[in-house]
């Protein structure tokens, strides 16, 4: 299987951004940060033209809308399956295509085993916190996001731990690693960026593939004998290209035997 892989292309900036036609890839992976829930537009016109399988998870920039997180989640699922139905929304969930067995979800983040520091920093300093809505007009919570990690950390290793034999992909929105040339090493809004319980997790169960997104960083490492793996464009800049220089817009074909 031939894959293809995106993040953090934020088209509801207007970069107009379209996935190759021509391609020999077989399915395409959105790895969240693609369009802001309140228009699904920019999602449509980027997939007019692409007919094979895509899965997707959720980022936290879907949910910058004033509705809560699961009806969000229930509305642009039902969405999808009317006017895109081969694209499969992955809320903690797996799915099986063409032999090949998928994880995925947002994953969030453990903010470094629940750090208080770390939590209060980005309560005061990350837009998730006045942005997103959980339930009730309540505002999402980094206490809240912990036990969001959590949920997708106890399904993740259910899901491990089956029986299924064969070829195991991962895909989540926020990073089970941090990227060894980040700009983020030293900075105090680095434990919500990735979840580094994630490492034993790869480390222990070696899947083939883990795709993810959220830093604005392109990544590329290999942890055992798991591809970690990350393509995001980031923002489009104003004089043209992208944040992220390392960006491959042809999705950056991966390889699966």
């Amino acid at each position: 299987m031939k894959i293809i892989c995106y993040s953090d292309l934020h088209l509801e900036f207007g970069s107009g951004f379209r996935p190759p036609v021509n391609t020999d890839a077989d399915l395409m992976i959105l790895a969240g940060d693609i369009i802001t829930c309140k228009n699904y537009m920019p999602l449509s016109r980027f997939l007019q033209e692409w007919r094979k399988p895509v899965l997707y998870v959720m980022g936290n920039h879907e949910y910058y809308t004033s509705r809560p997180m699961a009806e969000e989640n229930a509305n642009f699922r039902h969405w999808l399956e009317e006017h895109h139905p081969n694209v499969t929304l992955l809320l903690d969930e797996s799915v099986t295509v063409d032999g090949v067995h998928f994880f995925g979800g947002t994953m969030w983040t453990d903010f470094d085993g629940s750090n208080p520091l770390a939590m209060l920093t980005a309560q005061q300093q990350i837009n998730d916190y006045r942005m997103i809505t959980l339930s009730d007009n309540h505002p999402l919570t980094p206490t809240q996001t912990v036990v969001l990690h959590q949920v997708y950390w106890e399904k993740l290793i259910a899901w491990f731990e089956n029986d299924e034999s064969g070829t195991r992909v991962v895909i989540s929105h926020h990073a089970p690693v941090i990227n060894p040339h980040t700009r983020h090493r030293n900075s105090p809004l680095q434990p919500a960026f990735n979840s580094l319980d994630m490492v034993e997790i790869i480390e222990r169960y070696q899947p083939a593939l883990w795709v993810y997104g959220h830093t604005h960083e392109c990544d590329d490492q290999v942890i055992g004998t798991t591809r970690v793996i990350s393509n995001q464009s980031g923002y489009p800049l104003r004089g043209g290209g992208y944040e992220c220089k390392e960006f491959d817009p042809k999705g950056c074909t991966l390889n699966l035997e």
